[in-house]
């Protein structure tokens, strides 16, 4: 059942759910309206939330009783996990004082392949020069091997540990001073066989504790 709108335009659905594969850079997503007006409708504007949509319509003027698609791209990037991203069209009707807004929204589920974490190891300026560590696991139906890691900074010295080979590992970083503020980033290397998670990132910083 159509959602009604307060206008002439009227979407079979606002909410679209969609489940991208691990190899997919972007993920195209269509909302199908209609005019069910007695006026053409003009479509002005469609206002994205998010750098990583674009969206557009087939055309821009639609005439009683004709249908439409609003077409939308979500460029994946490095997202995991359950993404929901809004837009709103903008449209009205010919002798129509106002303009009709529609917000629709695309919830989409992006399967983890590599996670690491913390998302950042941090070291205060001048605190113990300790040794601290990535976890990186594996929840990808095929394992992954790491078969190199580099470091953006000299003075650090970086273990890779193969806690279970191709699932799980530990990366160890130890720097030789924490006397200066720096941020850093590890360069991680995998045998991956889908080419954006060939090499993954691991940031570090040594930072002055803030003053509260």
């Amino acid at each position: 059942m159509p959602s009604a709108a307060f206008a002439d335009l009227v979407f079979e659905k606002k909410e679209v759910a969609m489940t991208a594969k691990p190899a997919d850079k972007e993920l195209p997503v269509v909302f199908s309206f209609k005019n069910t007006g007695d006026e053409s409708v003009v479509v002005k504007e469609i206002k994205i939330g998010c750098a990583c949509l674009s969206a557009k319509t087939d055309k821009e003027q639609y005439a009683p009783g004709e249908s439409g698609v609003l077409e939308a791209v979500f460029r994946l990037g490095s997202f995991t996990g359950v993404q929901r991203k809004g837009m709103t069209m903008v449209s009205r009707a010919e002798g129509a004082t106002e303009d009709q807004r529609d917000s629709l929204m695309v919830e989409m589920s992006i399967p983890d392949v590599i996670v690491i974490e913390p998302e950042l190891l941090r070291w205060d300026v001048g605190s113990e020069a300790e040794p601290k560590s990535f976890t990186i696991k594996v929840p990808h139906t095929d394992p992954i091997k790491i078969i190199d890691v580099s470091c953006s900074r000299d003075g650090f010295t970086v273990e890779l540990i193969e806690k279970k080979e191709g699932r799980e590992y530990e990366i160890l970083l130890t720097p030789s001073s924490t006397d200066a503020a720096m941020l850093g980033v590890l360069k991680i290397q995998t045998d991956c066989i889908i080419p954006k998670h060939q090499r993954k990132l691991a940031f570090f910083s040594i930072s002055r504790k803030s003053k509260s």
